[in-house]
């Protein structure tokens, strides 16, 4: 009866031994309240930063080369389109020259053969003809400079006409063609412009004439 007593208290006392606590269970605890826990938590969270940022770096860098070597592409489709642009322009340009040789070696023939002044004529404007047809077809046109006002923008006078009888800066003479296609100027036009004789006079005195 006794031993049946013993063993009852002794199985109560393993009880109390499997209810108490492990060892590591405490450390833990402790350790996580403790400020080393505190410390150890703030790294994780430091490392774990860390290496988001690092990411977000590579993502980015990634990013950068591909935005790059994008840009090669499209710079070197760029240049082969200008220079492709470029050389259909150039045979182009060569092509309509062809012709215009043509015509000359055709107006040569026929000046060569003339034996009056009115084959030489035919033969000039033969060519200028050829040539009027070529610049019209690039939308070429002259400027149109004598009875219109001087317009610097269109015009460059190289000599004064003078006459009481015409308005002022009026152009009187062309001495070269001017040209512009649709708006821009490729070559303004050489003029003389009329002046009043005083106001010539008054201008020459000014400039010590």
């Amino acid at each position: 009866m006794n031993f049946h007593l013993f063993r009852k208290k002794g199985l109560k006392m393993n009880e109390k031994t499997n209810n108490e606590p492990k060892t590591e269970d405490v450390f833990k605890e402790a350790t996580e309240g403790s400020p080393a826990g505190k410390k150890l938590s703030e790294l994780d969270i430091l490392k774990q930063s860390v290496d988001e940022q690092k990411k977000k770096a590579q993502d980015y860098y990634e990013q950068l080369l591909r935005l790059k070597a994008d840009f090669e592409n499209y710079r070197k489709r760029s240049d082969a389109e200008k220079r492709e642009h470029f050389e259909d322009g150039k045979n182009s340009i060569i092509t309509e020259l062809i012709d215009v040789f043509e015509t000359v070696k055709l107006a040569k023939g026929m000046m060569e053969k003339a034996t009056n002044g009115e084959s030489v004529q035919q033969g000039l404007h033969l060519i200028e003809k050829k040539l009027a047809e070529i610049l019209k077809l690039h939308v070429l046109t002259a400027i149109v400079s004598v009875g219109e006002k001087y317009n610097p923008l269109l015009h460059e006078v190289v000599g004064v006409v003078e006459n009481d009888g015409i308005e002022d800066d009026i152009i009187v003479e062309e001495i070269k063609a001017g040209y512009k296609i649709d708006d821009k100027i490729l070559k303004p036009a050489i003029v003389k412009i009329a002046k009043k004789k005083e106001i010539k006079k008054n201008n020459d005195i000014a400039e010590g004439k």
